[in-house]
């Protein structure tokens, strides 16, 4: 193995550790974070790791109750409030309109012209910030997935003075 010089040492532990930064920010971009976003929002899960409010069990359209209907829908539900149907459901004549949606790790960007009352109860209830999002958990587990590729790349700067992949 090669010795390096200690000034050569430091600049590359320096240049290390001003590339850290972009480094772990692209690996969280390449793990998919708003996959895991819409499977927590798909199973009515908070960004807290909780449970959204239940659907009503009064609310009905004819003798379907909306429940077991969004129940029957999404079974990974457990009959609490989802947002499944923002995923361009086509009509029904029930409870669908057609609707198309964009949905990232911080928020959710429609792009057809429609804003859900019932949305502005959920809000009351639990505050947007909460609902939207992933679990500290689940970005702790992203990053510890990352941490070889990272630690490879951090080493190639440090022993070798370029990046690997």
């Amino acid at each position: 193995m090669a010795t390096i010089n200690p000034e050569t040492f430091l600049k590359r532990i320096q240049l290390a550790s001003k590339m850290t930064p972009k480094l772990v920010q692209q690996a969280l971009k390449e793990s998919n974070l708003p996959l895991i976003n819409q499977d927590n929002l798909l199973r009515g899960k908070t960004s807290d790791g909780g449970r959204m409010p239940p659907y009503s069990k009064k609310y009905r359209r004819g003798n379907v109750f909306y429940a077991d209907y969004k129940n029957r829908m999404n079974p990974l539900n457990n009959r609490r409030w989802d947002l499944k149907h923002w995923w361009n459901k086509k009509y029904d004549g029930l409870f669908y309109r057609s609707i198309k949606v964009k949905i990232t790790l911080k928020n959710v960007q429609f792009s057809t012209n429609y804003s859900p009352v019932y949305m502005r109860d959920i809000y009351y209830i639990i505050p947007k910030h909460r609902i939207i999002g992933i679990t500290k958990q689940q970005m702790i587990d992203a990053q510890i997935k990352n941490k070889p590729k990272l630690e490879r790349q951090i080493l190639g700067i440090i022993n070798e003075g370029k990046l690997k992949k």
